[in-house]
């Protein structure tokens, strides 16, 4: 009996698996070894978080990754429907691939049109930014105190970098919300025609992270004394959010509570970030550089693959009839699409009322 081949939605499964594990693992070492860092300029992880939250913490969100691998999974298995397509990268081909690769994780396109590009940057760059801190936090919660790193000078520098990426991420956000929702004057036409409700969807959960992630911080400061909070003095933003919350008698009567709040809004915010992400436009953070990168560039760029003899062949159907007549690229290609409506927008059937929606097209060709 031949067995199953690994197909690359199980690899994309599996990967979700180990990073699920590894997650598990982190919050089960923190417990058992309790790692501590006694420098004064530092932060305490899970600070005023209790064991409960912390545990439902490190079990809710391994699920999340592993339901969240399964849903891209599935993405990946659709693909798996179209026809053989060689995209192998090759000594010939690699350094053009990974020179597009770059453009579409920089955003090289995109920052063709300073107002989008710039709009795009200020939240894609400083939520990897945020990551990227939330990340070494962990990392460094979980090392020996020997060699833990994040205090003094470092924790500092680490503070503030934090808060700037997030008040550039919250600004990125808003200018996003007006652009899609404010006045029709801020609103260009292929955004005004294309809205959908999920663009509202991820807006607001964006704006929930970066509000949520300040709130925690304040009164997280806000828990400490005032004359022991030199560790936080460069956290331009939590800092004199924490000074707002001492002057509030209201607030410090429950600081422990509030914090608490904030923390645990953080999280759920985050979690549904993570369960909309193979699901949502917010797929195309990966499927758009992968597809830059597997582009083809052997024909002109709009040039379309020559037809066969239509008086020789013997081809009953021409073109895509089903779905399985797409190669595994164009199915990609599909999960690509940024939903930015570009291609509607300068469509000439489209500008003189054809129901001809190209952006449609692609979308509804990958729900098939």
């Amino acid at each position: 009996m031949k067995k199953p081949s690994m197909r690359p939605h199980h690899a994309i499964i599996g990967l979700g698996v180990l990073i699920a594990l590894f997650t598990a693992l982190s919050g089960v070492a923190a417990s058992v070894f309790k790692f501590h860092d006694d420098s004064p300029v530092t932060r305490e992880v899970f600070e005023n978080i209790p064991g409960s939250i912390k545990f439902a913490f490190y079990l809710v969100i391994p699920l999340v990754l592993i339901y969240g691998s399964v849903l891209f999974a599935n993405r990946v298995k659709n693909w798996e429907r179209g026809t053989p397509d060689n995209r192998s990268t090759n000594k010939k081909n690699a350094k053009a691939r990974f020179s597009d690769f770059r453009a579409g994780v920089y955003m090289k396109t995109l920052l063709r049109d300073p107002a989008a590009g710039v709009m795009h940057s200020l939240m894609y760059f400083p939520f990897l930014i945020l990551l990227a801190v939330t990340t070494t936090l962990e990392i460094n919660h979980q090392l020996p105190e020997s060699i833990k790193f994040l205090h003094g000078d470092v924790y500092r520098a680490y503070t503030a970098v934090g808060d700037i990426a997030g008040t550039l991420f919250l600004i990125g956000v808003v200018w996003a919300l007006i652009r899609r929702y404010g006045p029709k004057r801020f609103r260009p036409y292929r955004i005004r025609i294309k809205s959908k409700p999920e663009h509202a969807v991820v807006l607001l959960i964006f704006l929930s992270i970066g509000v949520t992630g300040f709130g925690a911080e304040a009164f997280r400061i806000a828990l400490v004394e005032s004359s022991a909070r030199s560790a936080e003095t460069w956290s331009i933003i939590g800092y004199p959010l924490a000074k707002i919350v001492d002057s509030s008698d209201s607030l410090t009567n429950n600081v422990h509570g509030w914090h608490q709040f904030w923390w645990i809004a953080h999280v759920i915010s985050f979690i549904a970030f993570l369960a909309l992400l193979p699901i949502t436009m917010l797929r195309h953070m990966f499927t758009s550089p992968l597809n830059m990168y597997l582009k083809d560039r052997e024909r002109p760029k709009g040039a379309m693959k020559p037809l066969p003899n239509l008086m020789e062949t013997e081809l009953e159907t021409f073109g895509a009839s089903v779905i399985e007549d797409f190669t595994w690229k164009q199915l990609l290609d599909t999960d690509s699409c940024t939903m930015c409506g570009r291609c509607t927008s300068v469509c000439p059937a489209h500008a003189t009322g054809k129901p001809l929606d190209p952006r449609e097209i692609i979308l509804k060709t990958g729900e098939v």
